[in-house]
């Protein structure tokens, strides 16, 4: 009986700490991509989608905005959470700069 309470309370008390563990792991992954900024359905959202895999992400920047159409490289964590955008994987942009090489073509027009 001792043997079973005892495997319990490690199970109790390991589990939660392995979780933490795996999503820790998953959150520190850096997610890198590089194409054009576009804008997103929703207001104010901002979409790419990856000029090289065709992913597309739904970036979340904490300064700076690039302006629509304008091509970059950038390096984020996927975001943990909901947002308001409903295209891409959320990604917290921690860097981003603007990328040679990529041609963007012009801003579409909203269609109202």
């Amino acid at each position: 009986m001792l043997k079973i309470v005892t495997l319990v309370l490690l199970v109790a008390v390991g589990y939660p700490f392995a979780l933490t563990q795996t999503q820790a792991a998953s959150a520190s992954k850096t997610i890198k991509g590089s194409g054009c900024i576009e804008n997103g359905v929703e207001n104010s959202c901002h979409v790419l989608i990856d000029s090289k895999t065709g992913d597309t992400y739904n970036l979340l920047f904490s300064g700076k905005v690039p302006k629509t159409g304008t091509p970059i490289r950038f390096n984020g964590a996927e975001h943990q959470g909901m947002t308001t955008c409903m295209q891409g994987k959320a990604v917290n942009v921690t860097k981003w700069k603007k990328e040679k090489g990529i041609k963007c073509p012009p801003p579409a027009e909203p269609n109202y």
